[in-house]
């Protein structure tokens, strides 16, 4: 989308709303994708990471974009014992920098990954208002929203009261209050969930059948002290069979909230890998996620908060649909949405159909060798196209994978591509 102001860019992905400790379990793979938000970025903007920008992927997506490198300004702060990025900043000695940035751009305005509190002082430290708010700040409403609807029990409770179904289950504030929620969901429903209190993309989250229930004490005797880094705070819900996994990501404007898409969830042995945007079939069921969406946009929007949240959920094999969680940040896939909408512009964006995914390849440990083979392939895309396929990220010597975004008319079309780029990178 346009806009006529410079953004400080602010890559937290170590943050207060995804876990309250962080450990590496969890951030490190997050703290690897962090360059990704160079999409993000215009001449003129400031992008401050948890980890230095690769060259190739720097100069691949500036040149997609259709700006220099040297139109960027990029900073790091790494933070090896998993300080927010606040703090790392601190640590770092950037805010002085960061503060002369802002006064060398006029009008700037401040972007984070997530509102928490660290990043919020932050900016109101450097003097750059955050994103979507007036000269007053963030209010204090707001932030409080965002730590509550963050944490599983916030959410099934704000879910109960604006009428979001979710699944049958309890939330737990001690070790003996789970081990008797998870007794009861066993026996009553014959398989549970059991997820910490905070803890996004997966962290935490176990399955339970109630063939656990004659050992479980010595079950969740095992379990704990894999999460025992967070506070107390669990919950417990029935374990339903998933047909399929959705989401609506939203954007609460000044005006109200926004659905910028629903997609479905590639979720290979349980694990968010990717997405695919629209659903490959209807659903009744989405019309159902989006007014959920809606709802919980309105609640925010009262509360104060401005800026992008999802709903995620799964629809049964009877098309019926449970909400599972609420992320109010960025998220995997708000970047993609932007950067689709920038590349193919509002109009087109609105009829185009994505995939995006992170697999990977028998061939190629180095970024710019595999664009190469991709682009000797005929599959990159190209400005002014339709189509084609974007490199997102660069976390090859992280995990090996290739990060993608492929676009085009149709999900045949874009299943091709997939084929395509497949074969070039030998993606497993």
């Amino acid at each position: 989308m346009q806009r006529d102001y410079p953004l400080l860019v602010f890559g937290n992905f170590v943050n207060e709303l995804m876990v309250t400790v962080p450990v590496h379990r969890h951030a490190d793979a997050l703290i690897a994708v962090s360059p990704r938000k160079i999409w993000l970025t215009r001449p003129g903007d400031v992008l401050v990471t948890p980890r230095p920008m690769s060259g190739p992927l720097r100069d691949y997506a500036c040149d997609l974009l259709g700006f220099s490198p040297s139109e960027v300004t990029l900073l790091d702060a790494p933070a090896d014992d998993l300080a927010t990025l606040t703090a790392a900043v601190r640590r770092s000695g950037l805010v002085d920098r960061l503060r002369s940035e802002a006064r060398d751009r006029p009008g700037m305005r401040f972007q984070a990954f997530a509102q928490d509190r660290p990043a919020v002082e932050l900016a109101a430290e450097i003097g750059v208002p955050v994103e979507g708010y007036g000269a007053e700040g963030v209010p204090s409403s707001a932030v409080e929203a965002a730590y509550r609807i963050n944490a599983k029990p916030g959410f099934r409770e704000l879910a109960g009261e604006l009428g979001i179904r979710t699944a049958h289950g309890f939330s737990c504030g001690t070790p003996d209050e789970l081990a008797a929620a998870l007794r009861k969901v066993l026996a009553d429903r014959g398989a549970a969930v059991v997820k910490p209190a905070r803890g996004s993309n997966g962290y935490g989250v176990s399955f339970w059948e109630a063939g656990d229930l004659p050992g479980l004490d010595a079950k969740l005797a095992a379990y704990l002290p894999s999460v025992a880094d967070q506070p107390p705070g669990w919950v417990v819900e029935e374990r339903l069979d998933f047909a399929r996994v959705v989401t609506v990501e939203m954007e609460v404007y000044e005006d109200g909230p926004r659905v910028m898409h629903v997609g479905e969830m590639r979720t290979p042995n349980g694990s968010f890998s990717g997405q695919v945007t629209p659903l490959v079939a209807s659903s009744s069921a989405v019309e159902e996620l989006v007014e959920g969406g809606l709802a919980l946009g309105r609640h925010l929007h009262q509360a104060g908060y401005r800026g992008p949240f999802d709903i995620d959920g799964g629809i049964t094999a009877d098309d019926v649909l449970y909400s599972t969680e609420s992320n109010v940040r960025k998220t995997g896939c708000t970047y993609l949405d932007l950067l689709v909408r920038r590349l193919l512009g509002e109009e087109r964006a609105g009829a185009a159909v994505w995939i995006a995914d992170s697999r990977p390849g028998g061939v190629e440990r180095e970024f710019a060798a595999g664009l190469a083979r991709v682009r000797q392939a005929g599959l990159d895309f190209k400005p002014g196209s339709d189509e084609g396929v974007v490199l997102t990220s660069d976390t090859l010597a992280f995990d090996g994978k290739w990060r993608y975004l492929i676009l085009g008319k149709s999900h045949t079309r874009v299943d091709e591509l997939e084929s395509g780029l497949a074969d070039a990178l030998k993606l497993l």
